[in-house]
C-alpha cells in the first residue's frame, strides 16, 4: 500500500528532515539551469510562455555560460525565485551585490493597465514622484499573475484588479483606501524595469 510523504515525514526525526531539507538546498544551488527548470517541474514550452519568447529561446539560455544578468534574473523569476548575487571574501565576509542601475531603494506606487490582447502592464512610479519610473513589460495573463504573487498580492485581490479593468483601462493596486506601497527590490523581483515613460 503507498503511503503519503507527508504520513512519513510527520514520523521522522526533526533532525533529519532538517539535514534531508539541507541536502536538497545545496544540490538545488549546484544545479544548471535546466535541472533547475526540471527540478520545478516546468516545461521549455512553459517557460517560454511566461517569459513571453520563443522555446528556442529558453534552449539557448539553458546552454549559454555567459549571459546578461537580467537574463538570468527573468528565468530564475519565472519558476518563482529571485536571483541574488553575492561577493564572497577570502577573508569570510560575504556581501550581497542588490542594486543593478538606476533603482533607487525607495516605496513606490504600482498601477495597473489593461492593454491590447488580454495584457497587462504594470508601472511604478516613485512615492515622492522623484526617481526612476519602473514598468514591466507587456504580460499575458500567466505572467500578470506571477508578477502579482511575487508583489505578495492576494488572490482575492487580483480578481478585484481584474474586474476594475474590465470598466477602466488602469487602477491603482490596493486603491486609494487601501493604497500599498513596494520597495525597488520587490518590483525588480517581480520584474520591473527602468523605463524613460
Amino acid at each position: 500500500m503507498a503511503r503519503n510523504y507527508r504520513e512519513l515525514q510527520a514520523k521522522m526525526d526533526p533532525a533529519d528532515v532538517a539535514d534531508n531539507r539541507q541536502r536538497v538546498r545545496e544540490e538545488l544551488q549546484r544545479m544548471a539551469l535546466e535541472e533547475l527548470r526540471n527540478a520545478k517541474q516546468a516545461t521549455q514550452v512553459e517557460m517560454a510562455e511566461l517569459l513571453d519568447v520563443p522555446q528556442s529561446s529558453i534552449s539557448r539560455i539553458e546552454q549559454r555560460a555567459d549571459m546578461y544578468v537580467s537574463t538570468l534574473r527573468n528565468y530564475v523569476q519565472a519558476m518563482g525565485g529571485v536571483l541574488q548575487i553575492q561577493a564572497v571574501f577570502p577573508d569570510g565576509g560575504t556581501v550581497l551585490i542588490n542594486r543593478f542601475g538606476d533603482y533607487e531603494d525607495q516605496p513606490y506606487v504600482v498601477r495597473v493597465q489593461a492593454e491590447s490582447n488580454g495584457r497587462y502592464r504594470l508601472r511604478a512610479r516613485p512615492w515622492h514622484n522623484q526617481g526612476r519610473l519602473l514598468s514591466t513589460r507587456a504580460l499575458a495573463v500567466s505572467g500578470f499573475m506571477k508578477a502579482m504573487k511575487a508583489l505578495h498580492v492576494s488572490e482575492p485581490q487580483i480578481s478585484a484588479i481584474r474586474k476594475s479593468l474590465e470598466l477602466r483601462s488602469e487602477t491603482e493596486i490596493g486603491g486609494i483606501a487601501g493604497q500599498r506601497v513596494f520597495s525597488a527590490p520587490d518590483l525588480v523581483a517581480a520584474g520591473f524595469e527602468s523605463t524613460s515613460e
